[in-house]
């Protein structure tokens, strides 16, 4: 019989022991729970396993044919060194004693900050220009193409956290796949770190209407009747690079990340590639929330790259359309004080009007520069206090009003200021405030927009 995955008794993550086992008096179960249950369903359509058992903490299986399975695992990093060097070596450690497919790990280090002391002598470390995401991984996957001898490649974050059991789970499956599914592709899920028992997606949809939708949205997989809704097959039609698995003909065949820098290039990628993808319960990682690195340089990459996305995959988009996009989001940012983001937007559009060629031409790691400019500055809440004389204080932000409020705008009295939660607003919480401090609770930190002293405009 050959393995399939060793069952993972130890959470990687503190509050994730749920995820793992079930206490029920004083026995512990391992097999209804996310990391260690079996995919029965998936298991029975695309492999061609025949038999499983439980034993000696490893679930085995026997199967009608076997594939051979040689994994390109790529990262990219950007001076997240300490994120890094523990993935990295957890992985690398853990391979070389319990895998059953071959692999090689190369790094991309786009802030050039690594050595090759910093790792074993059987991960590549390559020295990048800053060109995104999208540039990191492109680079990776030419450097696994030099290699040769790939089936697979698999992306991940650098900022990840993952347990091995993951991507053990995810090959060895790829192992036992009848021929017919050998180009499938497999989508890690995303789970919260600071709710790690919480999913934030399982793949997701990008329609032709421009409309994007994510799959197990804030599940929480402790729950008997989430995994078996988890599991289901959903029309997927991308997959997150925080943890994705893909053919390695793609790279054969030509096909690489457009220069998005950041935002969207998954999407891009897999829409152009038309890939069959599915995802699997135990396959996924802990990421922090997006918010947490949300600032001018991410909207205008959201505005720029949604709009090519659009442009290359969506039916009757057209110039109209991308202005009409463009200004409501610019409005919106513009109600809310954001005015830095707001001229990030524009630049966004602006640059999207280039074209593709601007694109594949332009000095990313120069124009990000120019960009991240307008980012706002985030400070501690006591630095907040220092500055500005006054304190947010979490659980007492400006709530919104309520509908009927809404209606009847002559009540609303002039603030001097106002605290906001900066992912949970209105732009009416805005209406007649001098100044905002937008608030990021889960780091009790925030920025100020619109604050006036001495005659000087701070935002």
């Amino acid at each position: 019989m050959e393995r399939f995955f060793d069952l993972a008794t130890e959470p990687r993550i503190a509050g994730a022991e749920a995820l793992y086992c079930r206490r029920r008096g004083g026995a512990v179960d391992y097999g209804e729970t996310y990391f260690n249950g079996i995919p029965y369903e998936k298991i029975k359509k695309y492999t061609a396993i025949s038999k499983i058992e439980v034993r000696d903490n490893s679930v085995f299986v026997e199967s009608d044919s076997i594939n051979r399975v040689n994994c390109a695992i790529i990262f990219c990093t950007y001076k997240r060194e300490e994120y890094i060097k523990r993935n990295v070596n957890y992985l690398s450690e853990k391979l070389k004693g319990q895998c059953d497919f071959e692999y090689k790990i190369i790094v991309t280090d786009n802030g050039k900050t690594l050595s090759n002391k910093d790792f074993s002598d059987d991960v590549i470390l390559i020295e990048n220009a800053n060109s995104g995401g999208s540039g990191g991984f492109g680079r990776g996957m030419r450097e696994a193409a030099k290699i040769g001898g790939f089936t697979h490649f698999v992306l991940m974050d650098d900022d990840i956290e993952i347990d091995f059991v993951s991507i053990q789970k995810m090959l060895n499956f790829l192992r036992f796949v009848k021929p017919e599914y050998r180009s499938l592709a497999i989508a890690g899920s995303m789970l919260f770190s600071d709710r790690p028992t919480v999913q934030f997606e399982a793949g997701g949809h990008f329609g032709q209407d421009g409309i994007q939708k994510g799959f197990g949205y804030f599940l929480d997989l402790t729950e008997t009747e989430n995994l078996i809704l988890n599991e289901k097959e959903n029309d997927i039609n991308y997959g997150g690079w925080w943890f994705m698995c893909m053919p390695f003909r793609l790279i054969e065949e030509g096909q690489f990340p457009l220069p998005f820098f950041l935002k969207y290039d998954d999407v891009e990628y897999a829409l152009r590639c038309g890939l069959k993808i599915i995802t699997l319960n135990g396959v996924g990682v802990w990421h922090e929330k997006f918010e947490s690195k949300y600032n001018s340089a991410s909207e205008y990459y959201n505005m720029r790259n949604y709009l090519y996305l659009c442009s290359l995959h969506c039916k009757g988009f057209d110039l109209k359309k991308a202005e009409k996009i463009a200004k409501k989001r610019i409005r919106e940012k513009e109600k809310r004080q954001q005015h830095k983001m707001a001229e990030a937007a524009r630049l966004g559009f602006e640059d999207f009007l280039k074209g593709m060629e601007w694109l594949r031409t332009v000095d990313s790691e120069e124009n990000h520069k120019r960009i991240s400019a307008l980012n706002y500055e985030f400070l501690s809440y006591d630095e907040i206090e220092k500055r500005y004389g006054v304190r947010p204080e979490n659980g007492k932000f400006y709530a919104p009003p309520g509908r009927k409020k809404l209606l009847d705008l002559r009540t609303w009295l002039p603030k001097k200021y106002v605290f906001t939660d900066s992912f949970f607003d209105k732009p009416v919480q805005y209406l007649n405030v001098g100044f905002a401090v937008h608030c990021d609770s889960s780091f009790n930190r925030a920025y100020v927009t619109n604050y006036f002293k001495d005659s000087e405009k701070d935002d």
